[in-house]
């Protein structure tokens, strides 16, 4: 299960980081993504994370078996 709690851990702060990525952005460079069609801040806000957290699940989960 310590395997399971590493990516639960890993899962939760790639969304947090999706959440805040766009506003440290803003902040910090003065960069707005008002000129950025909307389904390109939808992938990189929201979908890139879910298919990381994805992706990680399907490459720790067979080891929780051995």
């Amino acid at each position: 299960m310590k395997i399971l709690n590493k990516i639960i851990a890993v899962s939760v702060g790639l969304l947090v980081l999706a959440l805040i990525f766009p506003i440290a952005l803003e902040t910090l460079a003065n960069a707005t993504m008002t000129g950025v069609d909307q389904t390109v801040v939808t992938v990189v806000t929201i979908l890139v994370p879910i298919l990381a957290a994805i992706g990680m699940a399907l490459y720790f989960l067979p080891k929780l078996n051995d």
